[in-house]
């Protein structure tokens, strides 16, 4: 479901219609799915001038094969209203209730989270388990060499397997290490409840990861 705003160019203000995205079915619409794993869907080229603006706006990312939605919201304010619309989806129809219970839910703060979440579904990994060796690789950097801090850090995707972590330190600065399949599955072996399929977990980031560990390490200490 899409619709058309008009935009006013930031180098020469020029005005052109821009289309806006509400939500966006992946099964239905492979193109703009392709678009939107390329940032295109949130990019306008002026016609006049050819200069490229960038805009992020609320959008529900919804994969009807692998079954998963991610809601895309930048403004703390209004993650509440999008935990209640989750929550809301047991009590609609019975169609709806099957959907609830078969479907993976998710929100995400930014264009690059949404699109390394879609990256970890479509290869049918744990964001949870990302999250989790996430976290240690901002440890051991933490621990390596104190003057650098990580900004962020993103699982990339090569030859259609996971190949490595990007990291983006507080100055600018980019990096990588290696993503490594058994570190993957000793952490999902080891820390991740295999009764727990984890899919009501709706905010899955290096916050939970940690919140995970604490969690575990609590357990151990009793």
């Amino acid at each position: 479901m899409e619709h058309e705003e008009l935009v006013k160019c930031s180098n020469c203000g020029n005005e052109d219609g821009f289309v806006i995205w509400q939500s966006l079915n992946a099964t239905l619409n492979p193109e703009a799915k392709a678009d939107m794993m390329e940032s295109c869907l949130f990019e306008h080229k002026c016609p006049k001038c050819g200069h490229v603006d960038s805009y992020t706006y609320d959008l529900l990312y919804h994969d009807m094969e692998s079954m998963f939605m991610i809601q895309l919201c930048e403004a703390e304010e209004r993650v509440a209203d999008y935990i209640a619309m989750f929550d809301d989806f047991s009590k609609k129809t019975d169609d709806l209730i099957k959907m609830d219970d078969e479907y993976k839910l998710r929100l995400v703060d930014s264009r690059n989270n949404l699109r390394e979440k879609v990256y970890i579904f479509d290869h049918s990994l744990d964001d949870r388990v990302i999250e989790i060796m996430k976290l240690f690789i901002r440890f051991d950097i933490s621990q390596e060499d104190p003057d650098h801090e990580v900004d962020e850090i993103f699982l990339e995707i090569s030859d259609d397997v996971p190949s490595r972590f990007a990291i983006c330190l507080t100055d600018g600065q980019w990096g990588s290490t290696p993503f490594n399949q058994e570190v993957y599955d000793k952490i999902k072996e080891e820390m991740i409840d295999p009764e727990d399929d984890g899919k009501r977990d709706y905010i899955v980031n290096m916050q939970w990861a940690g919140e995970c560990i604490h969690n575990m390490a609590e357990k151990l200490d009793k």
